[in-house]
């Protein structure tokens, strides 16, 4: 599906309140609300839209440690790391990498003691888990949510 400048401005609205209402959507584009309900509807079907959903600040709901997790795993055993790794709160992002990256984890957690439970109770008993780098996030200069 190709998006045109309409779609990417609608995009573009819904990302940064994604409770904006089709009608004000509608007057920032010079379009019809029914034109935009269709739009964002077909943007929902192609799978271009996949959610619309609450970002938390961490912060404000008691969070005061962000830390990103770089694991080398068995390859072997990603797999079923990254399964593993879903089932924990702590953990709001991970990605399997190429290369020698390995599993890539944003975790949010509620104090050093907390982290430190995390990566030996936790994570670090996950099979096939080897070696963990842990990097405290001491700023978020740029966040996509």
């Amino acid at each position: 599906m190709t998006l045109d400048p309409t779609d990417n401005q609608i995009i573009e609205m819904l990302q940064e309140d994604g409770r904006m209402s089709f009608s004000e959507i509608a007057k920032a584009v010079d379009k019809t609300e029914v034109t935009i309900r269709r739009r964002v509807r077909r943007l929902i079907k192609e799978g271009i839209i996949r959610n619309f959903t609450v970002i938390l600040d961490p912060l404000k709901i008691g969070k005061q440690i962000s830390a990103i997790v770089r694991v080398k795993a068995q390859m072997k055993q990603v797999s079923a790391i990254a399964e593993k790794v879903k089932e924990y709160d702590e953990v709001i992002e991970a990605y399997f990498l190429d290369g020698a990256c390995g599993v890539m984890l944003k975790v949010t957690v509620d104090g050093l003691a907390e982290l430190k439970s995390f990566l030996e109770n936790r994570l670090g008993r996950v099979p096939g888990v080897g070696e963990v780098e842990t990097c405290i996030v001491l700023e978020t200069v740029k966040s996509a949510f």
